[in-house]
């Protein structure tokens, strides 16, 4: 858990490291930890206290590693945090067997225990040695690689020189609170007013112990038996390279490092054995100072500023923070715009306009305006909308994408139906803007950002660039086996992510069903007009045609989904068929007749979505391939001929049982409430 932060500090190594930014931020904060912490480990007379501290300290160490910023310095840092979780997971384990025979981890009363507790001292005396640096224990090689670091990066600045004399008053402490947890705790006299008289613990609480100290005793006598497998393998997954050549020897003579670990225990030793001045001296002065209540100030002023700030620009309006956000966007155009070199646009010609790509672009422009215009009525601009999205799925059309086009009028047709049931919630007419200053605001950010949009738009796509589309138009048939290099990138190139998308899908259908159960809003009886709303929920004409339709849209959405590896189709796509198909006739015929005839729990269709599409990764691990990889083979059969067979239809199934269920719950669960808002009284609705 105290090495999460140190995780991440090493997986964004390959993409982070070597920039100024990255060395004195994480450096720094690394540098100071390590100082700090090792320094206040020797004041704490709690042996958990003493522990923490030091382990506080090592992270410093490991991350200061990281903020060198060298591949020589990351596999320092890795090959501590192997050495520092043995030595301190053993030195924990220590304390919690003194605390449970002694009742005290108060290290002023624990004196003398190696009398009564010699194999658990023994133990202690190695893991503490271990953490100290001393030489035969891999607490030393992991530190003379980090003293070799220091060495390497004082030659960065001239103020860098600093580092080789801080990190090494750094290991002076570090053997000063080692000393001390071995020399107050088993040796120093006898034991003071303890609330149990000491002893041996069982035997299996200190086989762990036995373990992790043989650990650091192996790796530090013959670390290239031990350790140097597992420390490649890590280094070559954190570097994402191949790693430096780097030497495990126990000597490699006298050198800086050397020094410098001499120098550490000698000072260390030094400074144990004036302690007793050190804590008065610390009582008096550093021992005084409260960190807590500078922190806790801080906190809370930041949590006062950051109130002001988010009130300041929260004002519970959307049409607020959409101005915010807009005009943001607006401001960083223009200052990026200002920015570019001249020319604006480059020099890659522009496609020629012909006659229906002209009218198709009128149409978009027209039915934008009238969504915006006529936004008080609300059906007409429903419909106008739709026009929008139409013409954008013909544009799809127009520059070859009909795995978009199709996706597009599928969820356009979801979208309006969705809409269509929350317009009985929604008021039936807006309020009139009355704030001129308001409207030309809004008018002069939507303008503006429209115009900078287009702007870079054209600076873009009048330039020449090399798009990655490429690589998966070459790699689409070998690499996935599919023709629809659409669907080999969801299914095959880009399948976790794909998994991840579905997932988010599955929790957004739960979570509008949990949202939605059990509600029950008050709908309009009326129209704006005062009319009541006709009594004829589900027209005779519409119902038939629906009921003959459904079979004809399943069968769609099946052709939709078995073509769609190779033509433009796949399963998120069918899953937005087939749930049209079904939200259809509960429109048509009722919630209560459809869900009698449809006893299928849209639960079960996401839930089965998910195994399936998550066990098609985990059998690919099982046959020893990462997870998710596909494959796929041709076979041929008699009258059929030759046809394919691919691993990612699998996973294809389960985006659409995700979809359909998703997409069917969340509408239907609409649907119930605004049958049971029109019908209040009916308390339960099946």
């Amino acid at each position: 858990m105290v090495k999460a932060g140190i995780f991440l500090l090493a997986r964004f190594f390959p993409a982070l490291s070597g920039t100024p930014e990255w060395t004195w931020l994480v450096g720094g904060a690394g540098l100071i930890t390590l100082i700090i912490g090792a320094y206040t480990a020797l004041f704490k007379h709690d042996l958990k206290g003493l522990l923490a501290y030091s382990t506080i300290s090592h992270l410093g160490l490991i991350t200061l590693l990281f903020g060198f910023g060298t591949h020589m310095a990351a596999v320092a840092a890795i090959f501590h945090i192997i050495n520092h979780a043995t030595f301190k997971a053993s030195l924990f384990m220590v304390a919690g067997i003194i605390d449970h025979e002694t009742g005290s981890r108060d290290m002023r009363k624990l004196n003398g225990l190696l009398k009564y507790m010699p194999h658990t001292a023994v133990l202690a005396m190695i893991a503490a040695a271990a953490m100290a640096g001393v030489p035969l224990l891999n607490g030393f090689l992991s530190k003379e690689m980090f003293f070799e670091q220091a060495i390497t990066a004082s030659h960065a600045s001239t103020l860098a020189w600093a580092i080789p004399l801080l990190v090494t008053i750094a290991a002076i402490f570090s053997v000063a609170y080692s000393l001390r947890f071995i020399h107050d705790v088993f040796f120093n006299g006898e034991p003071i007013d303890l609330p149990k008289t000491p002893h041996e613990p069982p035997r299996f609480m200190k086989v762990p112990v036995d373990l992790l100290v043989f650990i650091c005793l192996a790796v530090g006598i013959v670390p290239m038996f031990t350790v140097a497998p597992i420390l490649a393998v890590a280094v070559a997954g954190t570097l994402q390279t191949t790693p430096p050549e780097y030497s495990l020897a126990i000597w490699h003579g006298f050198n800086l490092p050397l020094l410098m670990s001499a120098l550490a225990i000698g000072l260390g030793v030094a400074v144990y054995l004036v302690r007793e001045r050190l804590f008065v001296w610390h009582e008096r002065t550093l021992g005084r100072l409260d960190a807590r209540a500078v922190y806790n100030a801080l906190l809370l002023n930041t949590l006062r500023f950051a109130v002001r700030v988010s009130r300041g620009f929260d004002k519970g309006s959307l049409q607020h923070a959409a101005v915010w956000l807009i005009a943001t966007s607006v401001i960083a155009g223009v200052i990026g715009f200002m920015s570019m070199p001249a020319p604006l646009f480059g020099e890659r010609e522009m496609l020629a306009v012909d006659a229906v790509s002209f009218i198709a672009a009128m149409a978009l422009i027209i039915a934008s305006i009238l969504t915006v215009v006529l936004h008080k009525q609300r059906l007409v601009a429903l419909i106008t909308i739709g026009v929008v999205g139409l013409v954008i799925a013909l544009g799809f059309v127009k520059f070859s994408a009909p795995d978009l086009a199709l996706t597009q009028l599928s969820v356009e047709v979801v979208t309006i139906v969705l809409l269509l049931l929350a317009l009985y919630f929604l008021p039936q007419s807006t309020p009139r803007e009355t704030c001129k200053v308001r409207l030309t605001r809004d008018v002069v950010i939507a303008a503006l950002s429209g115009i900078g949009v287009t702007l870079l738009t054209l600076a873009v796509l009048t330039r020449e660039f090399t798009p990655i589309s490429h690589f998966f138009i070459e790699n689409s048939v070998p690499g996935g086996g599919g023709t629809n290099v659409v669907n080999v990138i969801l299914v095959d190139c880009r399948g976790f992510d794909t998994l991840g998308e579905i997932v988010v899908l599955a929790l957004a259908g739960l979570g509008i069903y949990a949202m939605l159960e059990g509600m029950k809003l008050p709908a309009p009886t009326k129209d704006v007009y005062g009319r009541v709303w006709d009594e004829d929920h589900h027209p005779a004409i519409m119902q038939t045609l629906t009921r003959l339709l459904l079979p004809l849209m399943l069968l769609v959405a099946v052709y939709i989904f078995l073509r769609g590896h190779n033509l433009p189709g796949g399963g998120f796509i069918a899953g937005l068929i087939a749930a049209i198909a079904l939200i259809v006739q509960y429109l048509a015929n009722g919630i209560d007749w459809t869900s009698e005839r449809l006893k299928v729990d849209m639960h079960w269709s996401i839930g089965l979505g998910l195994l399936i599409a998550t066990a098609t990764g985990l059998v690919a691990i099982g046959i020893g391939y990462p997870f998710l990889t596909s494959t796929f083979t041709y076979l041929n059969w008699p009258l059929v001929g030759k046809f394919e067979v691919a691993s990612a239809i699998a996973f294809d199934l389960g985006v659409f049982l995700v979809v359909v269920g998703a997409t069917v719950m969340s509408l239907v669960q609409l649907g119930r409430l605004s049958y049971a808002s029109h019908h209040p009284e009916q308390q339960e609705i099946k």
